[in-house]
């Protein structure tokens, strides 16, 4: 091969190398699962502040469109707190092949709180959505490939750039995985402004994924089946099992942390028929708590369908160390306890 012959053909490989490294989008189909009824629950964590749950979940289609709801869960003076935005998308958009650049097929979205009827965005919020919501496929790279809480994920990098003044740049990492709904397992993202201060920085993490409990009862509605409860499953069977979900709230008064109010949520894909038993119960929670001990007067029993939350009940936290003050959430993944939430944790003398 002559001289002029390898350069020609050593450019071309650069060439090649070049359009490999920089080429973008995802590798694989990662939202075949993202079907309606489907849900993915996360925990956000940010620096300095209170750890946030987001809640994805797809609607039912409504006159050919398809639909996403988010809620999310805070703390504000002292108390969890609910918000959600429902999102609706134009015909032929499909959720199946990107369900986290949705934000371009807008056509209509709402905010409400509950209690309160929903706030319908003008035409110029919903235009601002369109131009700031993420789309990551567009500038994603495949980095590699890691097990993220028991799931084999593809790891991207990606930029985004938010339009304003200054302008501010987003670099992050998400894993994706496609038995998951919406894909996402983790993502991590620093935005900062053009000279290179910083704005803010999080991570999420996926806590739980599944069906709707719309979408359980009209699969139940046509195909008859895990209709019944299984046998009686005690609270902290369930809790280490990851069936059931825990919100705290303590009582703000002056009993340092004793008196807690506390509702239920099934976490599976059938009736849980829980009993909280009369006595102590100590639960494996993990930082920052490490255990919550509970006690109740006298035996109780819940009924709590798929996905459904339990009335409130009304229970004493004993133990030295306690959650004195705040709310927080309580659940396991794959064996690991998920906290999420403010408290203060003290000491208490006996």
């Amino acid at each position: 091969m002559t001289k002029a012959a390898v350069a020609v053909f050593a450019s071309i490989l650069s060439l090649n190398v070049v359009s490999a490294v920089a080429a973008t989008g995802y590798q694989k189909a990662y939202f075949s699962a993202t079907r309606p009824g489907s849900w993915a629950q996360y925990t956000m964590r940010v620096e300095g502040q209170p750890d946030m749950g987001y809640l994805n979940t797809r609607l039912s289609d409504e006159a050919g469109r398809q639909r996403v709801q988010v809620r999310v869960e805070y703390l504000s003076e002292g108390k969890l707190t609910s918000a959600y935005t429902d999102y609706a998308l134009k015909p032929g958009y499909s959720l199946e092949n990107d369900a986290l650049g949705f934000g371009k097929a807008l056509v209509s979205m709402s905010s409400r709180t509950p209690g309160t009827k929903p706030y319908v965005m003008p035409a110029a919020a919903l235009d601002s959505a369109r131009k700031t919501m993420p789309d990551y496929a567009a500038s994603a790279q495949f980095v590699g490939t890691e097990n993220i809480g028991g799931k084999v994920s593809d790891r991207y990098k990606y930029t985004q750039r938010h339009p304003g003044n200054p302008v501010q740049i987003e670099t992050g990492e998400i894993w994706l995985n496609e038995t998951v709904p919406f894909g996402l397992v983790k993502q991590k993202a620093m935005t900062r402004e053009e000279s290179g201060k910083l704005v803010s920085q999080f991570e999420m993490l996926l806590v739980d994924s599944g069906v709707s409990v719309a979408a359980t009862q009209d699969m139940a509605a046509k195909k008859p089946a895990n209709t019944v409860a299984a046998g009686p499953v005690l609270l902290g069977d369930a809790f280490r099992k990851g069936q059931v979900e825990l919100t705290v709230t303590i009582a703000p008064d002056a009993s340092n942390g004793k008196n807690l109010r506390i509702t239920f949520r099934n976490k599976g894909e059938r009736p849980l028929r829980l009993t909280i038993p009369a006595g102590p119960t100590t639960l494996d929670v993990g930082t920052p708590l490490d255990k919550l001990r509970l006690e109740a007067a006298a035996a109780k029993s819940l009924e709590i369908a798929p996905g459904a939350t339990s009335p409130a009940v009304e229970m004493t936290q004993t133990g030295s160390r306690r959650a004195v003050q705040g709310s927080f959430v309580l659940s396991v993944y794959e064996g690991t306890p998920l906290y999420s939430g403010s408290v203060t944790v003290d000491t208490v003398k006996k």
